[in-house]
């Protein structure tokens, strides 16, 4: 079944490959963004955020125990992750809702970039480094999740735009049901994102606060 699931999986993604090309620029254009946003920011907010930045950063130095409570973590990482899968997977649903799935992944990207670019402004290469240790477990499991709901989300509004058009005859139930299944999955990985988020990222966390 798992060989059947798989197979089927790689024929969906061979079959849609266009639209998994757009939503990932379209990613990786809002990361780029979110990156170009912290040089144009004023001096006087990259200093409040730079304050805001460094005490946290001291506090984690110091061991505060407060700041990483994995509960309030998985928490935090559930509720704007389920927010955006769930935005996703309606606006799948609406004849035109594919420009606001683009929107909304721009968003997460400029999201992405921002904190990046400006931890690694703040702090150079040891920046990078914590920024890696801080961002990279549980986007590994996220970003995926963001690239194959944005594109199933897409891939499922354009039929409907071009039904609504009379371009294509789209069998209701059947798209409706694959789709809701599909995103199910998915809803795996963002927990499974979540749950690193909580537990394992702030592991890593403690070991790269000591460079920055």
């Amino acid at each position: 079944m798992f060989k059947q699931l798989r197979r089927a999986f790689w024929e969906y993604v061979k079959e849609n490959l266009g639209i998994y090309t757009l939503v990932v620029l379209f990613f990786l254009a809002g990361i780029i963004m979110g990156s170009v946003l912290v040089r144009i920011l004023a001096e006087s907010q990259l200093i409040e955020l730079g304050t805001t930045i460094s005490y946290f950063l001291e506090s984690l130095k110091n061991g505060c125990s407060d700041l990483l409570l994995p509960g309030d973590l998985f928490k935090a990482s559930f509720k704007k992750n389920i927010l955006f899968h769930f935005t996703v997977w309606v606006l799948g649903f609406l004849w035109l809702g594919f420009p606001f799935v683009l929107f909304v992944l721009i968003l997460k990207g400029i999201a992405l970039g921002f904190t990046t670019a400006f931890i690694v402004y703040r702090s150079s290469l040891k920046g990078l480094v914590f920024s890696l240790a801080a961002l990279l477990p549980h986007n590994f499991f996220l970003v995926p999740a963001y690239i194959l709901a944005s594109a199933t989300a897409l891939t499922l509004s354009i039929l409907k735009f071009k039904n609504r058009l009379g371009q294509r005859q789209v069998n209701r139930n059947k798209y409706h049901r694959e789709y809701c299944y599909f995103m199910l999955i998915i809803l795996i990985l963002v927990v499974l994102g979540g749950l690193v988020e909580a537990y394992i990222t702030p592991v890593f966390m403690r070991m790269a606060i000591k460079l920055v």
